[in-house]
């Protein structure tokens, strides 16, 4: 049975939020464990890591620490890095990495 009108808007919306909490809390698990798991890969230093995304090292390390989450720009490059170091052979993550 499909809810419609203002209360099913407001459900659906509730669920929706819900879904995107349960994601954050799941990324600010896996995040810091993943960053770390690229650089071990790919052999290099936090600086090394922050210098390729153009953000600082203290940055770097409080992603590693679990202290703070990018914004979405920095996530954006975080990813693209990661992508661009797969296509070249570099770096191996597995599904559940990212």
């Amino acid at each position: 049975m499909a809810c419609h009108g203002a209360y099913g808007e407001s459900i659906n919306g509730h669920a929706k939020k819900r879904q995107k909490d349960i994601e954050m809390a799941n990324a600010s698990e896996t995040f810091p464990a993943l960053v770390k798991e690229v650089r071990r890969q790919l052999k290099i230093s936090q600086e090394e890591l922050a210098h390729e995304l153009g953000v600082s090292f203290a940055t770097i390390n409080r992603w590693e620490n679990g202290k703070t989450m990018p914004f979405k720009l920095a996530r954006g490059q975080f990813d693209n890095f990661c992508a661009r170091m797969i296509r070249q052979g570099k770096l191996e993550l597995s599904v559940d990495s990212k």
